[in-house]
């Protein structure tokens, strides 16, 4: 059994989590909830005409939020991985 390289290692997982941090982020920037089948604004939410169709802004605002969140988990998991690279080898 070789020797592992745990800086290289943890460098590794490091790009992996940054890519997938920008993949999410760019995700969390284009989701859209549509509200078909709504007429008009409720309490619980805003709706506005989009391109002929009922959009929902504050379900857009609150799915968007939510991939930002999963986003910046993987961004902090990836500044901790490049930050021990140096620490463990």
């Amino acid at each position: 059994m070789g020797h592992v390289n745990w800086p290289l290692l943890a460098n590794g997982a490091s790009a992996v989590c940054a890519f997938v941090a920008a993949g999410l982020w760019l995700y969390s920037a284009h989701v859209e909830v549509w509200a078909d089948g709504q007429t008009g604004p409720r309490r619980d939410n805003m709706v506005i005409l989009k391109g002929g169709r009922m959009y929902d802004v504050t379900g857009t605002a609150q799915a968007q939020s939510r991939w930002s969140a999963h986003a910046a988990i993987a961004a902090a998991l990836a500044a901790v991985l490049q930050g021990l690279a140096p620490l463990i080898g």
